[in-house]
């Protein structure tokens, strides 16, 4: 018989994915959730203080009933420990996002450890995508190495036994709705492209050598435009315009992603669902959010000659026959109901295993000093 549990959630980087998946999965979590959050700001300023913060906050103000801890990599979770101690008793998982960890060659700087140090605080760990998840494991040896006071009792391997991957949920409804309720025209040349954290150079790149072909195309960007090239035929739409960008993908016969190494897009999770044409990097996540028949067509390797090819060429491709059937299977595991489900059951697994484990742990009264057994 199934449990509700009372849910701590603390996000101190409220905005973007973080927001949208927390919204979807505590509107269909079968548990209660008690949701404390910051507005996104700079992450390495969250990384630092957050905890201070929502120590402070429980300490003067919480009186409510927690059986679990559920936060993101935004906070440092062993600093909060710290803080306030009460919280080391519950079994609490990290969900990660995207981590802070430096590339396995890149230069070190002083918030290396810290999502090191959280992932090794919390229960357990989950990752968004297999090549998230193998990322950070490869990162944190990385990080290890050159750590020598923690390299003698290396983590990883305890890192990875405690690693979960759990997609997010990426809810649908307001493409559904918008397609029963609006007449939408699809262009094949209309572009859907996010351009934060994306390649901009690459970008300018490719649309002037398509415009130096003679190509026709209508962009839709989300997120920041200046370093685009200004001649641009465009249309800007808010990151906060969920409808919009859904109306947009509709629109569009191209979503292009120009953010190699991302770990998760649910942009593009959408895109696929909404019928687009997908242009990724070979390098991220996105060889598992299509179906193989799509990987030659559709990943490319990051140069502007190869990503203006393949623009060129699907718009005047179909898609292969039983590339609907693909699709479909290897989305359900972002329906909110099948997602959602997913962590509602591991989280109360973790919760009976933690008081289980706190059962065997805690001395019985027969064994107590001065107890007598017959």
């Amino acid at each position: 018989m199934s449990t509700q549990l009372d849910i701590l959630c603390l996000e101190p980087f409220y905005g973007g994915i973080r927001r949208i998946m927390l919204e979807t999965l505590i509107r269909c979590s079968r548990h209660r959730w008690t949701l404390l959050k910051l507005p996104p700001r700079r992450i390495e300023r969250r990384l630092s203080a957050a905890s201070v913060w929502f120590a402070e906050l429980l300490t003067r103000h919480w009186t409510g009933s927690i059986d679990l801890l559920f936060t993101s990599e935004a906070l440092n979770l062993a600093d909060l420990h710290r803080l306030h101690p009460e919280l080391i008793k519950k079994p609490s998982v990290v969900y990660f996002h995207s981590n802070q960890l430096p590339d396995e060659d890149g230069p070190s700087g002083p918030l290396d450890l810290v999502n090191l140090n959280t992932a090794m605080a919390a229960t357990e760990i989950w990752f968004n995508s297999i090549y998230h998840l193998r990322t950070f494991l490869a990162r944190a040896t990385a990080v290890v190495n050159r750590h020598h006071e923690i390299s003698g009792q290396n983590p990883v391997a305890d890192l990875a036994a405690k690693a979960q991957l759990m997609p997010p949920p990426v809810d649908m409804q307001i493409m559904h709705d918008l397609v029963n309720n609006e007449v939408i025209r699809r262009e094949k040349r209309n572009i859907f492209v996010e351009t934060r954290d994306a390649d901009l150079r690459l970008l300018n790149a490719t649309f002037a050598m398509l415009q130096r072909r003679g190509e026709h195309f209508h962009l839709f960007t989300v997120g920041p435009v200046e370093g685009l090239l200004p001649d641009l035929n465009r249309t800007t739409i808010s990151e906060n315009d969920e409808i919009g960008q859904c109306r947009a993908l509709l629109r569009s016969g191209i979503f292009l992603s120009a953010k190699p190494g991302a770990p998760f897009d649910h942009l593009a999770v959408r895109a696929l669902a909404a019928g687009c044409w997908a242009l990724c990097p070979q390098v991220g996540v996105y060889g598992e959010l299509m179906p193989e028949m799509m990987h030659s067509p559709c990943l490319y390797d990051y140069s502007p000659d190869t990503l203006a090819g393949r623009m060129q060429d699907v718009w005047h491709l179909e898609h292969d026959h039983g590339y609907e059937y693909a699709l479909s299977d290897l989305l359900k595991r972002y329906d909110p109901l099948v997602a959602c489900k997913t962590m509602d059951e591991r989280l109360e697994e973790l919760v009976v295993a933690h008081s289980v484990l706190g059962s065997l742990n805690t001395p019985s009264a027969s064994s107590t000093p001065g107890s007598r057994q017959s």
